[in-house]
């Protein structure tokens, strides 16, 4: 992505009718984070995934109705790359500030409370939804936030704030607990709806199965980041991450640590595939599946063929269904795991 050098451009007429058209592109451009020149002229900072997005608003925008265009330049007409640049973080920083004052106000109501106040079930849960709704629409910002607005640091540092007086207040209220044999009860998915996921770079297979459960069982609007070891991505949950709570825990690796923290061992297919990607990724042939060996092959072409990890998590994450689809139409009487070698 270009950093001023290179835009992409958005031009369009729009029928004044039917008025859920203007709504519907008004809204993707928000969502895109597309900054207005002039009027009718949207920008984007030059990318392969923002061409992508452009070619298919302009899809919808001429099927409704409308005319538009997209297309590369250098440089925009009455407009220099400062004041284009500008622009964009003028409109971040508005959504930045709105969710500062949000958080601190919350902030404020949840310092409110007694040092030794025990919070009920409710006020904690209603503290923790606010908390991760706010988290989602500044992850959101942060996306499209293409040049480093400064209401970005004021902003994380008041979700920080919040986040820091949220685990005060749950570690007053006594861990729940499983009936039968202490078991901790599984996480709340709801909890972890549109969230930044974030791993290393390039990755194999555990970070791809992890991704790919992530996807398809715990969070329904992931985003995916990558950061190299002792980095992070702000509000961003570590996977398979050294030292993350969701990684290798004891003989299990990130992929299993996922299934059992988030309650899925019931899925039958979903542990045969915990046990494909742990004989692959820990190669101590624990559980001897026969399908690990063309799995890992799999992913080690997929992975010399796409060099983009965004691109490597979407594929191989097809690959996962494939097996999943596979794994859970057969007969149960043939889901047994295989028996352990001999050592």
């Amino acid at each position: 992505m270009s950093d001023g050098g290179t835009w992409l451009l958005l031009v369009h007429h729009l029928p004044p009718r039917p008025t859920r058209l203007r709504v519907r592109v008004w809204r993707r451009l928000q969502k895109l984070g597309a900054a207005t020149v002039k009027n009718s002229v949207y920008v984007l900072p030059w990318s392969d995934r923002h061409l992508e997005d452009f070619t298919w608003l302009n899809q919808e925008i001429v099927s409704g109705g409308g005319e538009a265009a997209v297309f590369r330049a250098s440089a925009v007409a009455d407009a220099t790359d400062g004041e284009i640049i500008a622009a964009f973080r003028r409109d971040r920083d508005a959504v930045y500030a709105r969710l500062t004052s949000g958080l601190l106000r919350l902030a404020q109501r949840m310092e409110g409370r007694r040092r030794d106040d025990v919070p009920a079930p409710g006020t904690l849960e209603a503290f923790d939804t606010e908390v991760e709704a706010m988290q989602a629409e500044l992850n959101h910002v942060e996306g499209v936030d293409f040049f480093k607005a400064p209401g970005r640091t004021r902003a994380a540092a008041a979700m920080e704030r919040c986040r820091t007086l949220l685990r005060k207040a749950q570690g007053r209220k006594p861990a729940a607990r499983a009936a039968a044999g202490g078991k901790a009860v599984p996480r709340d998915r709801a909890r972890y709806q549109g969230r930044l996921w974030v791993t290393r770079p390039r990755p194999h297979i555990d970070r791809c199965a992890s991704a790919w459960l992530i996807r398809k069982f715990i969070d329904r609007r992931p985003r995916f980041g990558f950061a190299v070891p002792g980095g992070t991505l702000r509000g961003g949950i570590p996977f398979d991450m050294p030292e993350a709570e969701l990684g290798h825990q004891g003989e299990d690796c990130t992929f299993e640590t996922l299934v059992k923290q988030f309650g899925l061992e019931r899925d039958a297919a979903v542990r045969l595939i915990a046990q494909i990607v742990h004989d692959v990724d820990l190669k101590d042939g624990k559980f001897g599946r026969p399908e690990a060996a063309g799995v890992d092959a799999v992913l080690r072409g997929l992975s010399e063929q796409v060099h983009d990890d965004q691109r490597l998590l979407r594929e191989a994450g097809a690959v996962f269904d494939g097996l999943y689809a596979t794994l859970a139409a057969r007969p149960a009487g043939t889901r047994k795991t295989p028996m352990k070698r001999r050592v």
